[in-house]
């Protein structure tokens, strides 16, 4: 064989192979190579879905993922093996198609080949988790940003301006998350309005979904809040018997006036009960007020006591964000509201020193918080304002593992919630969500009355940090806050003397400290005499040395009980 003849037969060979190779790219005339490879599904909006699909010969059953808006019109495509490209589909597929019933799709291969398939496509249910608002952005006229910010729980809003005229307009900007398009928001949110009045925005998801929203913008008129140096006592009436009478409450005014006491916070909310008589609560509890003063009003009798000798009164929320000392179920609004229970990271109700801990994070437990704050503030116009403490806002550090919360960390920052609590990342984002919440509350009590003063009574920082996620030096920052009593407890004068000079270290960077800035002294508790006469006119000394002119005392009690506190407290309060 010449090499001729060689290479005529490597040129048959490598023909018939590349013959062989491109028919298999084709497809033959057999009906079962006529195929649909695969579907994918776009909202009529173009966003691409998620679907799951079966096709068992010439029926196709899908389940798309709820794209948030209402009905069941989709855009379809159909995937084909490679090499097939059908003659037509029918009906159009380049137009979205409605799937309300099983629809039938006529698809015509080739000349000879058609196949219909019976295609029946399920929306996933709806997840009413999904329909919110993204955000909320208040915009003037023109449609350039505002400065103001809204401040939020759950579904309520607002926002604060300042030293503005009355009667100002904006508009809104709503924005939704992917794949959420309301049918409908009532009324017009880009329309200018008057905010100064709460307005309720109903917005229609889907026609499942319906979900109102309520938007206030208060004007904060600063000249309306004059500073005064605060020489205050807290009342309470655990271990004390103030208010069972109104004499003995009578009683409690002159020893104030007496030794030059000016303001008083006056325990208002403690262990699930008010001391006032509370619609707020009747509506939550079925109780309007604590039992064992049926038939009366403390708060109102002791404000009508003070106000003659001008002595402020301040509504002070002592338990805060905690439901109940002692008791490991929760206590009465756990019982009665379990999902707002906190819990740590093994799933207990969170607990720390027998205080027992509502969801800090939880709209619902934020709104039950802030309606009763308001409440008082509307309701008694001659309350000089409001006052919370260790334990508002906060939170014991060892909570917030609540699946809710934990998922919003998640969503927020890509991470997962630690084991550790104490975890500085996982902390810090706690507090300042809880100073979220602060600045929420400092916006809706200026909303209504600007001359009544938002008070805070936190631990020593960063000790407060640590333990109760109260992060005060950016309540600072922030400006919200009007007063501050860090609870400087200590039991000897140097103790004493390190975290007052802490304290001021904190406070250096803020203006007013002289009158922002009223420490925590305590002088005793329910079971007795914490310091002595002489320790507590050694702190009062360094104070005055210091430029602090004023301190509030925990509690009354064991002033009235105590001639040499009274002495010494009034020496300095000349």
């Amino acid at each position: 064989m010449n090499v001729f003849q060689i290479l005529i037969g490597l040129f048959f060979t490598f023909s018939t192979l590349t013959s062989a190779c491109k028919k298999t790219d084709f497809p033959s005339d057999n009906i079962e190579n006529f195929i649909i490879d695969s579907i994918k599904v776009t909202s009529i909006n173009n966003e691409q879905l998620y679907v799951n699909y079966n096709i068992n010969d010439t029926k196709i059953d899908a389940l798309v993922e709820n794209d948030g808006i209402t009905g069941k019109v989709f855009n379809i495509k159909f995937v084909f093996p490679k090499g097939i490209t059908p003659l037509s589909i029918n009906p159009d597929i380049s137009k979205p198609v409605d799937f309300k019933v099983p629809v039938s799709f006529e698809i015509q291969y080739t000349k000879t080949i058609k196949k219909t398939y019976t295609f029946n496509l399920n929306e996933e249910p709806f997840n009413p988790a999904k329909y919110i608002i993204d955000k909320v952005e208040v915009l003037n006229d023109d449609n350039t940003p505002s400065n103001i910010k809204l401040s939020q729980a759950g579904n309520d809003y607002i926002g604060l301006s300042y030293n503005q005229s009355s009667g100002r307009k904006y508009k809104l900007k709503m924005s939704f998350p992917a794949k959420v398009t309301p049918l409908s928001v009532i009324p017009d949110p880009s329309a200018m309005t008057d905010f100064s009045k709460e307005i309720v925005y109903t917005v229609k998801y889907d026609d499942q979904v319906v979900k109102t929203y309520t938007v206030k913008i208060g004007n904060y008129n600063t000249s309306d809040f004059t500073r005064k140096i605060v020489r205050g006592v807290w009342v309470s009436d655990v271990g004390s018997d103030v208010f069972a009478s109104k004499a003995n409450i009578a009683e409690c005014i002159n020893i104030c006036k007496e030794i030059g006491i000016n303001t008083i916070f006056i325990v208002t909310y403690n262990d699930a009960k008010t001391k006032y008589k509370s619609q707020v609560m009747k509506d939550y509890m079925g109780v309007e007020i604590d039992p064992k003063y049926a038939g009366r009003d403390p708060l109102a009798e002791m404000i009508e006591a003070a106000k003659p000798h001008g002595i402020k009164i301040v509504a002070w929320f002592e338990y805060g964000f905690a439901s109940v000392y002692g008791d490991n179920t929760g206590g009465a609004l756990v019982a009665k509201y379990p999902s707002w229970a906190s819990r740590d990271f093994s799933g207990n109700i969170t607990e720390k020193n027998k205080f027992y801990w509502l969801d800090a994070f939880n709209p619902e437990v934020q709104q039950f918080v802030k309606k009763l704050m308001v409440e008082v503030v509307q309701k008694y116009p001659d309350l000089a304002g409001v006052q919370g403490d260790d334990r508002l806002p906060a939170l014991a550090s060892n909570g917030g593992y609540n699946s809710s919360v934990t998922a919003w960390y998640k969503a927020e920052t890509g991470r997962t919630a630690p084991s550790n609590y104490l975890d500085s990342h996982w902390l810090q984002w706690r507090a300042d969500k809880l100073s979220d919440f602060g600045e929420y509350i400092f916006k809706h009590i200026k909303s209504l009355k600007g001359s009544q003063m938002v008070s805070w009574s936190p631990s020593p920082y960063s000790w407060s940090l640590q333990n109760y996620l109260q992060d005060w030096p950016e309540w600072l920052r922030r400006g919200i806050v009007d007063h501050i009593h860090p609870q400087l407890y200590r039991y000897n004068f140097n103790d004493y003397k390190a975290s007052f000079d802490q304290a001021m270290t904190n406070m250096a960077p803020f203006n007013f400290k002289e009158l922002i800035f009223s420490p925590g002294i305590l002088v005793g508790i329910g079971s007795g005499d914490s310091i002595t006469p002489e320790i507590l006119d050694q702190k009062l000394a360094y104070n005055r040395q210091k430029g602090i002119e004023g301190e509030t005392y925990f509690y009354y009690e064991r002033i009235r009980k105590n001639k040499g506190f009274q002495d010494v407290i009034k020496k300095y309060n000349k």
